[in-house]
């Protein structure tokens, strides 16, 4: 009858394991077996102020939303608006116009692909 020897039963196991973690490497960069679909998505989403001085206070700005599109692959999770976080920081304002540029923090996995408007002219007064 036909046995194996323990050397080859390791080998064996040996070479599963590696196609394992090829298959497991090449679904990761290439989405060979489409389990992940790549996905572009925009979002219009409103615009947060932060840091800004409490002797300050926000005349106008120039616009309060951004469109926001994000690319990322989608295995078994949906990016929600809610997920996504654009906002201004007005730490180093002054009294006047200033142009602010618009940050975006996206989730893990999520790819920023633009934002428009890219910054925003905040008009800063006293209170």
């Amino acid at each position: 009858m036909f046995s194996l020897q323990e050397k080859h039963k390791k080998i064996m196991l040996a070479l599963f394991i590696a196609i394992l973690l090829w298959t497991y490497a090449n679904n990761q960069a290439n989405n060979l077996f489409s389990f992940g679909e790549e996905k572009n998505e925009s979002f219009i989403v409103d615009l947060e102020y932060r840091n800004l001085d409490d002797k300050y206070r926000i005349k106008s700005i120039s616009g309060d939303k951004a469109v926001i599109r994000i690319d990322y692959v989608s295995y078994l999770v949906q990016l929600d608006k809610e997920d996504i976080n654009a906002y201004i920081d007005l730490k180093d304002v002054s009294i006047g116009d200033n142009i602010k540029i618009i940050e975006v923090n996206v989730p893990t996995g999520a790819r920023l692909i633009s934002i428009d408007p890219g910054y925003v002219v905040v008009n800063i007064e006293e209170k």
